[in-house]
């Protein structure tokens, strides 16, 4: 089987109805594609993930984890029976444009030294690429001078990047397997960046490729923004920890205790 799509589900069951839809319009009648693949859902929620039986995919695979372990210990989960010799970590919240998914599996097929692919993530609001949804390590650097001139994500030719957002990420198996995949210490946000800085260590590249678009639709899996933003400091000062001076992360550590109170 060529592919695997992984698909983390938590307080998104609306979201992940378009989504299946669109996998069934633009891949399962794909000629390239054809049958070859397969979809498996993670459900993070604590109670089982009915599908309306209208939907093609209610033969899809589903994982009951019966609680939310984060995005990164479920897409691991994911991978377990995955048959696929790609993993594509999907967010349900997002949908495919067209039949050019084929395409970057197809670079894939070419580029044996790439391990990690991603999506170009189309904001549903500006109908333009995600900022931020791909580039550089992030460091202080980046952080204080957030600027969007020049960045990969406008780009409209594959280019090389430190990492790009599992929202659409196509990941060779071989290579998840060899850096043993997603840390399980992130709950939620950076385990992307984190995976494609480790296959970066592993001498694997990693590429946005523009061609193949997915759009997102921006669902709300949080219902407590205080949480939200507590875990997102989290992942960032862990982050920093695994892959920044000592320096930069007391430094993060200090603020982030500064200004909320936070007890890292």
């Amino acid at each position: 089987m060529k592919l695997s799509i992984i698909i983390v589900n938590y307080n998104s069951k609306k979201s992940l109805l378009y989504c299946l839809s669109s996998i069934n319009r633009f891949l399962y009648s794909n000629s390239e594609l054809k049958k070859d693949f397969e979809v498996i859902i993670v459900n993070n929620e604590n109670h089982p993930l009915q599908l309306p039986i209208r939907y093609p995919f209610v033969n899809a695979k589903i994982i009951e984890v019966g609680k939310n372990v984060g995005f990164g210990v479920a897409a691991n989960l994911g991978t377990i029976m995955a048959q696929g010799k790609y993993f594509l970590f999907l967010n349900p919240d997002t949908i495919f444009l067209d039949q050019s998914l084929p395409q970057a599996l197809n670079y894939l097929e070419k580029h044996p030294s790439v391990g990690a692919l991603g999506l170009s993530v189309i904001n549903k609001r500006r109908k333009a690429p995600e900022n931020w949804s791909c580039g550089k390590k992030t460091t202080w650097g980046s952080i204080l001078f957030r600027n969007t001139i020049n960045k990969p994500w406008n780009k409209k030719v594959p280019q090389r990047v430190d990492w790009s957002s599992a929202a659409g990420l196509i990941v060779r198996k071989e290579a998840f397997k060899k850096i043993k995949g997603f840390d399980k210490k992130f709950f939620m946000y950076f385990e992307d960046q984190d995976l494609c800085l480790r296959l970066k260590k592993a001498d694997f590249q990693i590429i946005h490729f523009p061609q193949s678009k997915i759009l997102h639709l921006n669902g709300q899996s949080w219902h407590n923004e205080k949480e939200q933003k507590r875990q997102y400091r989290k992942s960032q000062l862990y982050f920093f920890k695994k892959h920044n001076t000592p320096v930069g992360y007391l430094t993060l550590k200090s603020i982030y205790k500064i200004i909320s109170g936070f007890p890292f």
